[in-house]
């Protein structure tokens, strides 16, 4: 590789990698190859690979940048654009994914010269963590993640990284946002549900668009549910529909698969992927509704942080429509697909003591989106200003570098 394309590659992975809060990638030189080739390792925030650490190689050919990088993804997702390739993992010529990006134009892709990694990675993280698979034809399809495969996924994320472990650096921990705790009305009262019985807890009904500072709250330990029992949190004007199939209803959800969505009256449901599977784990979560938004949140070292990259969704009216006056209701919805009544999955509401937790900036400004929702692959073009991150600052030159500064270019 010629030195200019060395020093520019080399920048491009390190601007990846101080990106970390927004990109989720580190990009570093594998130890045992040349300067052309690179491991990465991604750690989405939506979906079935929340929190997973998935690890891939990066391979700079000579004609770079008028041609794209060769990305190959090692870990194994069950989505079939990101894994339709995957017996090319060893190859220098073809990347593992089927994304436009990873073409050049010249080839029917979208990649251009100008183009950078930041510009990739942001592009391929979206697709990833898209619920909707855009066609060599046009138009989209849904890619749905069932309660089985998040198992195999999560078991073959952990494996292949326990393969290229060693030649990784250390990875990150995932940049977490913090919710911001505001007093709250509980909308229910401190009980213990048993999964299936009743199938479905309703709130009161409460109004959304007020411009008060008011907001409903209720907790929630999902620490007991496993792969068969089902669980989703459903704010909508509906008492019985909870998956739009009215054109009346207008709702926002959840559910244990992290499968989301939102719809607006007279419009179609709109899926995505939204925070972790909430079987994963001790889960402990709090939902907040007010203030124009409905927010999950789940604790992790005795701390609140978002659910995801961001709130499920605004509740303004260039959001979901003028529903003022409108009484709207929180579904808590539970299935054990077993159903045998000698196995109970308890499902615990807990007391929130007077607080609710929502998304908003720590200045008080107001709440902020930190993360992409529904970006095709093909419209990204540039990443988003690195947002200020809390706590200590990661040394990603040693993490990049690593023994990359003593490299020579000739």
């Amino acid at each position: 590789m010629k030195a200019k394309i060395l020093q520019r590659v080399l920048a491009e992975a390190k601007q990846v990698n101080a990106a970390f809060f927004n990109l989720r990638t580190v990009i570093s030189l594998d130890p045992e190859d040349d300067a052309s080739n690179f491991y990465f390792m991604m750690l989405p925030n939506d979906g079935a690979m929340a929190h997973l650490t998935l690890v891939g190689s990066l391979y700079i050919p000579e004609e770079y940048p008028e041609a794209p990088p060769v990305v190959r993804l090692y870990t194994p997702t069950r989505r079939y654009n990101v894994d339709v390739f995957r017996h090319n993992y060893m190859s220098k010529t073809r990347s593992t994914m089927c994304f436009d990006i990873l073409r050049s134009q010249a080839h029917g892709g979208t990649w251009k010269p100008e183009y950078t990694l930041s510009c990739l990675f942001a592009s391929l993280m979206s697709a990833i963590v898209s619920f909707y698979v855009a066609q060599e034809y046009g138009g989209e399809l849904p890619e749905y993640v069932t309660m089985e495969k998040l198992e195999s996924v999560k078991s073959e994320a952990e494996k292949t990284y326990r393969k290229y472990k060693s030649r990784l650096p250390p990875v990150p921990r995932v940049p977490l946002i913090e919710a911001t705790a505001v007093p709250a009305i509980p909308l229910f009262e401190p009980q213990e549900l048993i999964a299936g019985h009743p199938e479905m807890l309703t709130s009161k009904p409460i109004l959304l668009q007020t411009g008060s500072d008011e907001v409903y709250s209720f907790a929630v330990d999902l620490s007991r549910l496993h792969k068969d029992v089902v669980f989703s949190v459903v704010l909508s004007n509906s008492l019985t529909d909870l998956v739009g199939r009215q054109k009346s209803t207008i709702l926002v959800r959840n559910g244990v698969t992290a499968t989301a969505g939102r719809k607006r009256a007279d419009q179609n449901m709109m899926w995505f992927y939204h925070g972790k599977p909430m079987n994963d784990g001790e889960m402990m979560l709090h939902v907040t509704i007010g203030r124009d938004q409905m927010t999950f949140a789940y604790y992790e070292d005795d701390r609140l942080y978002v659910h995801g990259d961001c709130p499920v969704s605004r509740l303004s009216a260039e959001d979901i429509g003028d529903v003022r006056g409108v009484p709207f209701y929180v579904h808590v919805y539970t299935r054990n697909k077993k159903g045998k009544p000698g196995e109970p999955v308890r499902i615990d509401i807990l007391d929130i003591a007077g607080e609710g937790y929502i998304h908003e900036s720590a200045d008080g400004e107001g709440s902020k989106d930190y993360g992409i929702e529904l970006v095709k692959p093909e419209n990204v073009r540039e990443v988003a200003v690195v947002k200020e991150e809390r706590g200590e600052a990661v040394e990603w030159d040693d993490v990049l570098m690593g023994g990359m500064s003593g490299l020579k270019l000739d």
